[in-house]
């Protein structure tokens, strides 16, 4: 198979199942739990998530972007020498996690309950790492679609478990089990599509060279991480867990295309980088078709949230979560430049150059430290939104700039690219908008189905005229869909 074909294939993989999964997800948490559970619920597993992802830097330490980025004879060797680290490093964080709960219970307010909550969550730390490897390997080789089969039903099992046992009165317990069994499912399924096997060698010279790789990748990681989790430790800290609650769900319905884009492209695009470091040109061209790719499906759903976003909280929670409306609209902003910037990372870490990735991210770190509490103090959750949104626009600008300098190229072209998709997106989206009173309303759901439903084929409309890589990219999901 070609380059090309390979990257197009691990792309349309990689994009199945984030997009089941997310849709998944999307209705199990947004339009199901967030009916049956508590604000609050959501935000203790959401301080919980917290803490997990600010050990698991300590356990992952880079070794598996070192290992997709290694090339050479020796991947055998690496694989395992990466296994056997993962291994211990996850039983070491496991008990630093188990021990520490009770001080991190404390940090937060009106939180309790969280120190058994972050115990038995923590798990998914040791019960990943059997799987990591595997799946590394598999994104390395651009073997996504063996790769996407246990995600897909690992995030089925989720969601089964989660709506079985929230409806059953377990409460936030749903939101645990859901977490654990998609963690079991996905990371044993994982070795009846990988043939694949860990043999028991360690190298402390390829260990070195992969810390030495890996280091670079873990600071911006941890400073990045910083950036997109401080706003939940200030809140969680500051306002409690229900805030945290309305502030999670505003995150959730506004960062769709961020999340599954940031996934996609740095799954997919990070491998096929890495495997033409040097064709500067392959490269540049590759990363504008992606932007472009990304905008023409970021946009229209950025654009809805912003427009029909409001009414629909309102109307389908019956005004139980209307304190995430404003933030989920600011949260928007956010997602899209992220989900646009998402394509730039992995040319830095493909290009050799990680350490620019952490002082991109040092400047986020420090503006958000900075403004953060202050935000907080003006407007709550909506003060910690508009801050978001200013940093990660700004920050998309001078990670373009940064991204131009290695690979050659200006800002016209994102302009070019960006510009009709996101003008067909508002077109689209507020004629919809005026029609949400005139449709029949059987059920407070159908209305938003319905002009959600108008406004997609509006703007694929006006976007199959104008757009030649709209056209492309329609034709080749429906030739697909036919062909399976």
């Amino acid at each position: 198979m070609s380059f090309r074909k390979q990257v197009t294939s691990s792309a349309a993989w990689v994009g199945l199942s984030t997009a089941i999964i997310k849709v998944l997800s999307f209705i199990t948490i947004t339009l199901v739990l967030a009916q049956v559970l508590n604000p609050s619920d959501f935000g203790l597993v959401g301080m919980a998530w917290l803490a997990i992802n600010a050990f698991d830097f300590l356990r992952e330490l880079g070794v598996t972007a070192a290992l997709v980025y290694r090339q050479g004879e020796d991947e055998d060797v690496a694989a395992d020498v990466a296994y056997i680290a993962l291994a211990v490093t996850s039983v070491i964080i496991y008990i630093l996690v188990f021990t520490t709960a009770p001080y991190i219970e404390r940090f937060f307010s009106d939180s309790q309950g969280l120190t058994q909550i972050l115990r038995v969550l923590a798990l998914t730390m040791l019960i990943n790492a059997v799987g990591q490897v595997p799946y590394t390997l598999m994104a390395k080789n651009l073997d996504f679609r063996n790769k996407a089969v246990p995600e897909i039903m690992a995030g089925v099992s989720n969601s089964i478990v989660a709506i079985t046992l929230a409806l059953t009165g377990f409460g936030v317990w749903a939101l645990v089990g859901g977490y654990i069994t998609d963690s079991i499912l996905r990371n044993s399924l994982v070795w009846l599509f990988t043939t694949w096997r860990p043999r028991w060698r360690f190298q402390r010279t390829i260990w070195r060279e992969m810390f030495d790789y890996g280091k670079h990748v873990v600071s911006s990681r941890v400073l990045i991480f910083g950036i997109t989790n401080i706003d939940d430790a200030m809140i969680g800290r500051v306002l409690g867990s229900s805030a945290l609650g309305f502030y999670t769900l505003a995150y959730r319905l506004s960062n769709l295309p961020a999340t599954h884009m940031t996934k996609l492209v740095s799954n997919v695009m990070f491998p096929a980088f890495s495997k033409i470091q040097k064709d500067r040109e392959r490269i540049r061209r590759i990363f504008f078709q992606t932007i472009h790719a990304i905008g023409l499906l970021a946009a229209p759903i950025s654009i809805a949230t912003i427009v029909l976003g409001p009414t629909f909280v309102h109307e389908y929670y019956l005004g139980r979560w209307d304190e995430a409306i404003v933030a989920m609209q600011w949260l928007t902003v956010y997602g899209f430049a992220r989900a646009i910037a998402a394509n730039m990372g992995p040319i830095m870490r493909a290009m050799g150059k990680p350490q620019w990735l952490s002082t991109l991210a040092l400047w986020r770190f420090t503006t958000m430290v900075l403004f953060l509490y202050p935000a907080i103090l003006w407007k709550g959750i909506v003060g910690v939104s508009i801050l978001s949104a200013v940093v990660a626009v700004v920050d998309f600008g001078i990670a373009a700039w940064i991204t131009n300098r290695l690979i050659g190229g200006g800002y016209t072209p994102y302009a070019r690219m960006l510009g009709p998709a996101l003008a067909a997106a508002a077109l689209s989206a507020s004629i919809a908008w005026l029609t949400l009173p005139y449709w029949p309303s059987p059920h407070r759901l159908l209305p938003f189905l319905l002009s959600g439903v108008l406004m997609m084929a509006l703007y694929a409309g006006v976007m199959w005229r104008a757009d030649s890589l709209f056209r492309q990219l329609s034709l080749s999901a429906l030739h697909r869909l036919l062909s399976y």
